[in-house]
């Protein structure tokens, strides 16, 4: 069994056990008095800007780094969008990645970029807490969900008017999103049975990718040197999250990562 199952498994048991029914509720007490406001949209950089444009990460650990250092969430909120990210990743798996739903409410409240609910969505209420709880974009894992499962979680989603992010690790994956036919489209250079990372694995899963969709590459990237890597594969963005937490001089090192885009030639 893969770190991926066992979180899936997870995500079961809390499906069964009504843990998201009970956090709808809390979270929409605690809205009453403060709905949540609109945000602008993930699509609308990716299609206007030049340059590459980047969900930045909120995250506490991961099954690969057991603890990240600790920082004033509002504040790093307020230095991703100070510069230059376009939309905010925010896990709220508890057990395996330090996040909570509580966090992505508080949060979203607090910055006008998109905000991206980073969680294994299995059941359509997982996506009726994210919205509630702020979320403007979620998070569809193909590895994880049938045909049917994927195809129905995302119409659901697009019925809240919500973005969604549709995740693929290899090839095969990537054909059955595009059944889909949805907006963007992330490729994971983790690999789900070692979870390690390779930056290039953007390259070849999109040596070969269609017109007509935006792209962005995820995890595994530290440093400009990764991006250029791969800025040829003609991406539209990156999610980063690690590497962001880590760095002390977000001031410098985030607009480094937003290098032009590049479309290669047909």
């Amino acid at each position: 069994m893969t770190i991926l199952d066992e979180i899936v498994l997870y995500k079961k048991e809390l499906l069964s056990s009504h843990y998201y029914h009970e956090k709808l509720k809390t979270l929409k007490n605690n809205n009453q008095y403060n709905q949540p406001s609109k945000k602008k949209t993930l699509k609308s950089s990716l299609a206007n800007d030049k340059e590459l444009s980047i969900i930045a990460e909120i995250k506490s650990k991961s099954p690969s780094v057991k603890q990240l250092p600790e920082r004033n969430l509002s504040q790093q909120i307020k230095d991703y969008e100070a510069y230059g990210a376009n939309a905010i990743s925010i896990l709220t798996d508890e057990r395996y990645f330090g996040g909570s739903f509580e966090r992505l409410q508080q949060l979203s409240k607090q910055t006008s970029l998109p905000v991206l609910c980073k969680d294994f969505m299995i059941d359509e209420i997982q996506v009726d807490v994210a919205k509630t709880a702020g979320a403007s974009i979620i998070l569809l894992i193909v590895n994880i969900l049938t045909d049917e499962q994927l195809h129905r979680l995302y119409q659901y989603a697009c019925q809240l008017d919500l973005e969604v992010l549709v995740e693929v690790h290899d090839s095969q994956e990537l054909q059955r999103a595009y059944e889909l036919n949805p907006e963007i489209i992330g490729v994971n250079n983790r690999d789900l049975k070692r979870f390690v990372t390779d930056v290039e694995h953007t390259n070849q899963i999109l040596g070969h990718k269609k017109d007509g969709f935006y792209y962005i590459s995820e995890s595994g990237i530290h440093s400009q040197k990764d991006v250029a890597k791969i800025i040829h594969s003609g991406i539209d963005g990156l999610l980063i999250g690690e590497a962001l937490m880590k760095c002390d001089d977000l001031s410098e090192f985030l607009p480094q990562l937003k290098l032009n885009k590049v479309k290669p030639c047909i």
